[in-house]
């Protein structure tokens, strides 16, 4: 008996003491209504009464007129927000009673972070080269400078990146995007800091996908359609030139011009050869005066010319003899110039030295 007794004491002391440490949490969703729950821990034993004000004065606390429940308890309520009247820049009062009355939590809420709205929606994407775009909308009552965006995107669900947006832009690109790749793109909103950042985004928006149209046979490897290139080129290049071979074989006129003939000397200067023996002046009939006038019409007369040597004395001779001189004469033929510009006389005068009679001692 006294061992129930203390646990009856124990269960009620825990219990209350559970129902004072109940936390109560708002948040303003979308700027349409205000969402506070309790018992997030645990849910409650018994439904607690909700009230709550935007003003300090407890009379004008007002009890929730739609409660959330779980199991038939209440574990939350939504009110009615205004943002005509910017409550979510003041505080929020709440208290938290039991059925008996009794106050089990009171508590001071400043929302102006506290604010989710809802997720962006339909999602559209468009390839505008060299750019992929992508679009959305959203639906909450903020002006649009007033909420921030991100953008999520993946590749073939492996590479995932996230990008900010500034406020006012419910768009996003992709430079260059990779047309071989599979895009998946999300989006989630938040309020920014020109009307009161929120420390709350958005969920995700529902993933919208994105793939090239082109066929499947623009996806195969560079180094096969390489091949057919240089297989075709090699066909192409075979096929001009039997073409040119047939024309050339079936046409005296393109043989010509592409193929000119090297002329035949023997064919052309036949008649110079045979007829006569390779005289051209006969074979172009040169007249006779001009021929003549090519021929010398004078001739050069013949020049002597001696040679005197000097005989030096013999010891042997006397004195009285004398020193003779050895007159050696050598005739040259000279040399004919046709030359009809000038004519060239050569008269050599030959001095013969006077000889000395030695004189008698």
């Amino acid at each position: 008996m006294t061992l129930l007794l203390i646990f009856v004491l124990f269960w009620t002391c825990s219990g209350s003491a559970s129902e004072h440490n109940t936390s109560v949490k708002c948040m303003i969703i979308d700027l349409e209504y205000v969402n506070c729950t309790w018992g997030e821990d645990s849910i409650p034993q018994e439904s607690y009464t909700f009230k709550s004000s935007f003003h300090s004065n407890r009379i004008a606390l007002k009890e929730c007129s739609a409660y959330l429940k779980v199991n038939g308890v209440n574990v939350g309520c939504v009110f009615s927000y205004k943002e005509k009247e910017a409550e979510r820049f003041r505080t929020l009062f709440t208290e938290l009673y039991t059925v008996n009355g009794d106050l089990v939590k009171k508590d001071e809420h400043s929302l102006i972070n506290e604010v989710k709205l809802n997720p962006a929606f339909n999602l559209t994407v468009e390839m505008k080269n060299p750019e992929l775009w992508l679009y959305w909308n959203i639906s909450s009552r903020a002006k649009p400078h007033c909420v921030e965006s991100e953008v999520q995107y993946s590749l073939d669900d492996k590479d995932c990146r996230s990008q900010g947006i500034n406020s006012g832009r419910n768009s996003f690109n992709v430079p260059f995007p990779n047309t071989r790749s599979v895009y998946q793109f999300q989006v989630r909103i938040r309020m920014s800091k020109n009307c009161g950042l929120s420390e709350m985004w958005s969920d995700w928006s529902k993933p919208v996908c994105w793939k090239s149209l082109r066929n499947d046979t623009d996806n195969e490897p560079r180094s096969s359609s390489s091949v057919t290139l240089m297989v075709l080129y090699t066909v192409g290049a075979v096929v001009i030139l039997l073409t040119l071979s047939c024309l050339l074989i079936h046409s005296e006129r393109l043989r010509v011009i592409l193929v000119p003939v090297v002329p035949n000397a023997g064919k052309n200067f036949a008649e110079l050869i045979e007829n006569y023996g390779g005289n051209v002046e006969k074979w172009i009939n040169i007249s006779k005066e001009l021929q003549d006038g090519f021929k010398p019409n004078f001739t050069e007369r013949t020049c002597p010319v001696r040679e005197y040597q000097q005989v030096p004395q013999s010891s042997s001779s006397s004195e009285s003899s004398l020193s003779g001189l050895t007159d050696v004469s050598i005739d040259y033929q000279p040399m004919h110039s046709y030359s009809s510009a000038s004519t060239v006389s050569a008269t050599t005068s030959t001095t013969q030295p006077t000889p000395t009679t030695p004189s008698m001692l």
